[in-house]
C-alpha cells in the first residue's frame, strides 16, 4: 500500500473494505446496539385481586395482534392493573415491552404520538432522523420494525384514540394494552380493541388492601373506611398511608365520614397523589356544557338519578341531556346503573359538589334545585291521578298542571314511584332545607296514596310529619288539616291509634275553623275509622253517619262510597250482617259510578266478608274473586293479599284444595314481601291443606 498523492492502492485479500480519504477518531468494528427494551415501570406492591380481568387479558394476549382497552374512573387502579399483568407476562414477549405514560389525564400536557414513536424507534435501535415529525412515516417505520417480533406495547393513561392509533402494530405476535379514563369507543369500533371496564374493588378485597398497606386489622373500621373511599384502590392507598401512623383506624374513618372533609382527607404531600388534583385532570378536559352538567348533577340529593331528573336539574331537553350523560359515562365520571339511572362514585360526587359550590352562584344552584323539585312534584301528582283519579290532588301552578300525564296505567305509575322513592325522600328533606315549604308539604301528601298501597307505613309517617310542619310554616290551614289527616292515617296503620285520634281531632278543629266541609267530613270519617280499630264500634258508627251527611250534602259521591264501606264494616262488627250487606251494596254502586276502583274493591271484599259470616260460601268466593281482580289492577298489594287470603280459606272450606293452595301461596308471597305479620296465618292455612309457602 502506498499513500503518495491522492491515490490509494491495496495489494492482498480482504472480505470487507472501507475506503476513506481521511479518518478522524477511532474505528468501530460493529454497531452500538441498545438492549432489548424492558420499559415497564415498577410493579405495584400489595396488588389486590382483579382475577377476572387478569384472566381475560391472558386470553386476549393469545390472539393475533390483539388490543385490550382498559377503562375506568380515576383512582380505580387501571395503570397498576396493566403494569402488574405486563410484568407477569413479560416472558411471553421476548422481543421487549414498550411502555409510555401518555399523560392524557395528568398535570403535564398529553404526549404527542410523534414524541412517543421517537422514543419507541430509539428503543428498537432505529433512527427517526429521516422521518422526524412525519407521523405517518414514523408509524410505518415502527410497524416495520415490529414485524415478526413478539412485542408488548403498554400505552397508559390515554386521552384519545388519535393519541393511541399510531402506536398500534400490525404484527401477529404483538399485543397492545391501553388504559384510559375514557372508553375510547372508536378503538373498539375501528381498530377492534376489546373493552375491559375496571370497577371499584369488592369490599373484602378493598379491606384486604387497606389492612396490608396500613398495618391495621380492625375489620369494622376498615370496612367503613374503604366504603368512604368508594372502594377505589388509589384512594384506599392514600387513606391507608395516612392511617399507618395513627393509633387506630377510628380517627381516619371518622374524618372520611364527613363529606366536606373527604377530599382533604385524601390528600398527601405528593401532589401527584392528591385526590382533588387527580380528579381535576378529568374535569378540566370536559367541554363546557358537559362540565356544567357534571357539577350541577351533584345537587341531586338521592343515591342515583334518572335522565328526566337530570334534564330538569341542568335545564336542558332530555335528548341533549342524554348526549351529555353519555359523554360523562364514556369518561367514567358517571356510572350507568342500568334502567336509565345514573350515579357518581362517592369521591367524584364530593369533587362535583365542590365544583358546583365554587363555580355556580347561589341563584343558579337554587334555580336548578327548584326545577328538579318541580319535576318531582309534577310526576308524583301524575302518579296520584292515575292511582286514585277521584282523590283530591295537591294544587299545582298552571304550567305544571297542564302538562300531560306521562303514565299509561297504574303499573307504570307504581314502578316509577318505587324506583324514585329514595330520591323523593331526599327531595322532601332538601325542600325543607331550602325553605321550599310549598313543595315540602305537597310532595308527601301527593305520595301518600302510593305509600299506603305499598304499605310503606314508616315512610308515610315520617313524610307526613314533615308535611304538617311545612304546612304550618306556610301558614296554610287547609294544607295543615290535610297533612294531619295523612299523618293520622300512617299512625293508625302503625297501630298508634291514640296518636292518630289526636291528629284527626286537630284536623277536625282546623277544618271547622276555616269552614271547610270537605276536610271536616274526612276528619270525622278518619276518627270513626280509628274508633272501629280500637273496638269502639257504636261510637265509630255514630261518627261515620255524621260524615255521611256532610258528604251527601256536598255531593261528594266518592267520599260517600268510602264512608258506606266503613258503615258496612261497623254494622258487621255490631252483629247486623243484613244491614252490612245493604251498606256494602250501596258503596259498590257509588264506587262504580265515580270510577273509584280502590273503593270498589273494598266494597267487593266487604260483601265477601258478609257472605262468609252468614255461611254463604259460594257467594263469598265470587265476591272475593272480584275483589282480587280489581285490587290486582290498581296495584293494592296489601288489599290483594287480604282478598287472596280470604278466597283461599273459602275455597279450602268447600273442598277445592288446588285452587285454595294457589290463592294462599300468592297471599304468602305478598305478605312476606310486605313484612306483614299476617304471613304466618297464611302459611298455617296453606300448610293445613298440604301446600308450601316460601
Amino acid at each position: 500500500m502506498t499513500a503518495e498523492g491522492s491515490a490509494n492502492t491495496y495489494a492482498g485479500q480482504a472480505r470487507n473494505v472501507v475506503q476513506v480519504e481521511t479518518l478522524y477518531g477511532g474505528v468501530n468494528t460493529g454497531p452500538h446496539l441498545l438492549p432489548v427494551p424492558r420499559q415497564l415501570p415498577r410493579d405495584a406492591t400489595h396488588f389486590t385481586d382483579r382475577t377476572e380481568v387478569l384472566n381475560r387479558l391472558h386470553e386476549l394476549a393469545a390472539t393475533e395482534n390483539g388490543i385490550a382497552m382498559i377503562s375506568g374512573p380515576a383512582g380505580v387502579g387501571k395503570s397498576a392493573l396493566a403494569v402488574h399483568w405486563a410484568h407477569a407476562r413479560k416472558e411471553a414477549f421476548p422481543d421487549g415491552q414498550l411502555y409510555v405514560n401518555l399523560c392524557g389525564y395528568d398535570r403535564r400536557a398529553p404526549l404527542r404520538p410523534e414524541d412517543v414513536l421517537h422514543g419507541f424507534l430509539h428503543a428498537l435501535n432505529a433512527s427517526a432522523d429521516g422521518v422526524l415529525n412525519d407521523l405517518d412515516a414514523m408509524a410505518a417505520l415502527f410497524r416495520s420494525l415490529a414485524h415478526g417480533k413478539r412485542l408488548l406495547v403498554v400505552a397508559d393513561n390515554a386521552r384519545s384514540a388519535d393519541q393511541v392509533r399510531p402506536l398500534l402494530t400490525s404484527s401477529p405476535g404483538c399485543f397492545t394494552l391501553v388504559t384510559s379514563r375514557n372508553r375510547l369507543s372508536s378503538l373498539t369500533a375501528v381498530d377492534g380493541a376489546t373493552p375491559l371496564l375496571v370497577r371499584p374493588l369488592d369490599t373484602p378485597d378493598a379491606v384486604h388492601l387497606l389492612q396490608r398497606v396500613s398495618g391495621h386489622r380492625d375489620p369494622r373500621a376498615a370496612t367503613e373506611l374503604v366504603l368512604r373511599c368508594g372502594r377505589m384502590p388509589l384512594f384506599i392507598r392514600i387513606a391507608a398511608e395516612r392511617a399507618s401512623t395513627a393509633p387506630s383506624l377510628k380517627g381516619p374513618a371518622e374524618e372520611l365520614a364527613r363529606d366536606h372533609d373527604r377530599l382533604e382527607a385524601l390528600s398527601t404531600l405528593d401532589d401527584g397523589m392528591d385526590a382533588r388534583m387527580v380528579l381535576s385532570w378529568s374535569y378540566q378536559g370536559l367541554p363546557s356544557p358537559v362540565a356544567r352538567a357534571f357539577r350541577l348533577l351533584a345537587l341531586h340529593a338521592g343515591p342515583d338519578f334518572s335522565l328526566p331528573a337530570a334534564a330538569a336539574l341542568i335545564g336542558r331537553p332530555e335528548n341533549e341531556t342524554r348526549r351529555i350523560i353519555e359523554k360523562l359515562d364514556a369518561v367514567n365520571m358517571l356510572e350507568d346503573m342500568g334502567g336509565g339511572r345514573y350515579r357518581y362514585h362517592d369521591v367524584l360526587r364530593d369533587y362535583a359538589r365542590e365544583r358546583v359550590e365554587e363555580e355556580e352562584t347561589q341563584s343558579e344552584r337554587l334555580g336548578a334545585l327548584r326545577r328538579e323539585l318541580s319535576y318531582y312534584l309534577r310526576m308524583v301528582d301524575a302518579c296520584d291521578r292515575v292511582l286514585a283519579p277521584e282523590r283530591q290532588h295537591v294544587p299545582l301552578d298552571h304550567d305544571t298542571a297542564r302538562q300531560p300525564v306521562p303514565f299509561p296505567g297504574p303499573d307504570a305509575a307504581l314502578a316509577w314511584c318505587d324506583a324514585e322513592l329514595p330520591s323523593l325522600v331526599h327531595a322532601v328533606d332538601q325542600a325543607v332545607e331550602l325553605g321550599f315549604d310549598d313543595v315540602a308539604w305537597k310532595l308527601p301528601v301527593a305520595l301518600v296514596y302510593f305509600l299506603r298501597l305499598q304499605r310503606r307505613d314508616t315512610y308515610r309517617f315520617e313524610l307526613s310529619t314533615v308535611a304538617v310542619d311545612a304546612a304550618r310554616r306556610e301558614g296554610d290551614p287547609g294544607a295543615e288539616a290535610w297533612s294531619l289527616i295523612c299523618l293520622g292515617g300512617a299512625e293508625t296503620d302503625l297501630e298508634r291509634h291514640e296518636d292518630a285520634l289526636g291528629h284527626f281531632t286537630e284536623a277536625l278543629r282546623i277544618s271547622r275553623e276555616i269552614q271547610d266541609r270537605h276536610w271536616e267530613a274526612i276528619s270525622i270519617y278518619n276518627l270513626a275509622w280509628t274508633l272501629r280499630l280500637l273496638g269502639r264500634y257504636a261510637e265509630g258508627l255514630e261518627h261515620q253517619r255524621q260524615a255521611l251527611v256532610l258528604q251527601q250534602e256536598s255531593g261528594d259521591r266518592r267520599s260517600v262510597a268510602i264512608t258506606l264501606t266503613e258503615i258496612g264494616a261497623l254494622e258487621l262488627d255490631l252483629g247486623r250482617p243484613d244491614q252490612a250487606y245493604i251498606e256494602f251494596e250501596r258503596a259498590l254502586v257509588g264506587a262504580r259510578e265515580s270510577t273509584d276502583l280502590p273503593t270498589e274493591a273494598k266494597a267487593l271484599h266487604g260483601l265477601g266478608d258478609v257472605c262468609r259470616t252468614v255461611g254463604r260460601t259460594s257467594e263469598a268466593i265470587d265476591w272475593y274473586r272480584q275483589a282480587v281482580d280489581v285490587r290486582h289492577r290498581v296495584g293494592d298489594r296489601f288489599g290483594l293479599a287480604c282478598s287472596l287470603f280470604e278466597l283461599g280459606k273459602q275455597l279450602a272450606a268447600v273442598g277445592r284444595p288446588a285452587e285454595a293452595g294457589q290463592a294462599l301461596a300468592q297471599a304468602v308471597v305478598i305478605f312476606d314481601d310486605l313484612k306483614d305479620p299476617l304471613v304466618e296465618d297464611a302459611r298455617r292455612c296453606l300448610a293445613d291443606i298440604g301446600g308450601e309457602g316460601d
